[in-house]
């Protein structure tokens, strides 16, 4: 069995204030993984919340990809 072979593309709009990650599979599919609002408050306003926001998007990334979850043992 072969493992699926995929990257992450990670795009910012800045007129819906939303943060989309994609799947780019080879060949050049693109499929929508995750979309999520960028936080309201800036980061000296709440870093606490933009903490976990980007904790967030990594985690997300990370627990996608089937190479990171073969080399961390996710």
């Amino acid at each position: 069995m072969s493992k699926i072979s995929f990257s992450h593309l990670v795009e910012i709009d800045e007129s819906s204030r939303q943060l989309t990650i994609y799947r780019m599979f080879p060949g050049g599919e693109k499929q929508l993984y995750t979309q999520i609002d960028l936080p309201t408050k800036k980061l000296d306003e709440d870093k606490e919340a933009f903490g976990e926001f980007a904790r967030n998007i990594g985690e997300n990334i990370l627990i996608d990809s089937p190479v990171a979850r073969t080399i961390l043992s996710i």
